[in-house]
């Protein structure tokens, strides 16, 4: 073998390499939907989640925001001073869809008006997807004015979210929890569990069914779920998904979970 400072080494190393042709470069959006993900700290769970609604030609660009596992007011509450800075991190993809709050207990607590308003102050130009937000459309839309909930939650966080269903004209008519106080029990929670919570919260005058929680994973038992009920059943992460692609002008394809992507967003 050759010295590594051999003349002929040397020779080669000295020669510019050849140029190939200038390409001709991607023209529009380079993933569609394109959607900007402000994940927790902890969160294990979501992007694959989130993904699972997706066709292939999706993408997310995440930032992180920190977070100490605690889902609890004062825990969601201290989360609103990383929104900005992790929105600002972002890429400066000018075909980005939306920036997706990725906490819907988060939301809640802090409010949808003041996350937008947070993460505008980086990123003005960008619509902002909340998962509450968007199950609210994804609710409505589907024409549910009564439902039963399920939840990994604490009590106090239960009462948020009956209380914002509630608001939006929505009954939680029963409900289910397991009272988990740490993000790693949630991502920990098989989804087997989830689709047994669900039918033990459904009932004869609940027209649909809502998991919330963008922390977990549910998205292998929506479809057997809305077979074994005969009616639509709304995740958060399913509902961020939807609107993301509605955003996007996404087509309705045979592999979506759930009847939801048959509908159509109207603001």
């Amino acid at each position: 073998m050759k010295p590594l400072n051999s003349s002929t080494t040397d020779a080669r190393q000295s020669r510019e390499w050849p140029l190939m042709p200038a390409p001709e470069f991607i023209q529009g959006p380079i993933h569609s939907p394109a959607i900007g993900l402000l994940e927790l700290s902890v969160e294990v769970v979501m992007a694959k989640e989130l993904l699972a609604f997706c066709p292939p030609e999706a993408s997310l660009y995440t930032g992180r925001m920190a977070f100490s596992g605690e889902t609890t007011v004062e825990g969601l509450s201290a989360v609103a001073n990383n929104v900005t800075s992790a929105a600002a991190l972002l890429p400066d993809a000018k075909w980005m869809h939306a920036i997706v709050y990725g906490c819907t207990s988060g939301t809640i607590v802090l409010g949808q008006e003041r996350v937008a308003e947070l993460i505008h102050r980086a990123r003005p130009n960008v619509p902002v997807v909340t998962p509450i937000g968007a199950v609210l459309k994804a609710l409505q839309t589907l024409g549910l004015a009564k439902i039963a909930v399920v939840t990994p939650y604490v009590a106090e966080i239960n009462r948020l979210v009956s209380r914002t269903l509630g608001e939006a004209g929505i009954e939680v008519v029963n409900a289910r929890t397991f009272g988990q106080r740490d993000a790693d029990d949630m991502f920990r929670t098989p989804s087997e569990v989830f689709f047994e919570a669900a039918l033990a919260a459904d009932s004869p005058d609940a027209e649909g069914i809502f998991i919330s929680c963008t922390g977990i994973c549910v998205s292998p038992i929506i479809k057997e779920l809305e077979r074994r009920t005969g009616k639509p059943v709304v995740t958060s992460n399913q509902a961020i998904a939807w609107q993301c692609r509605e955003f996007a002008g996404t087509p309705e394809t045979v592999t979506d979970l759930g009847v939801l992507f048959r509908q159509r967003l109207v603001d």
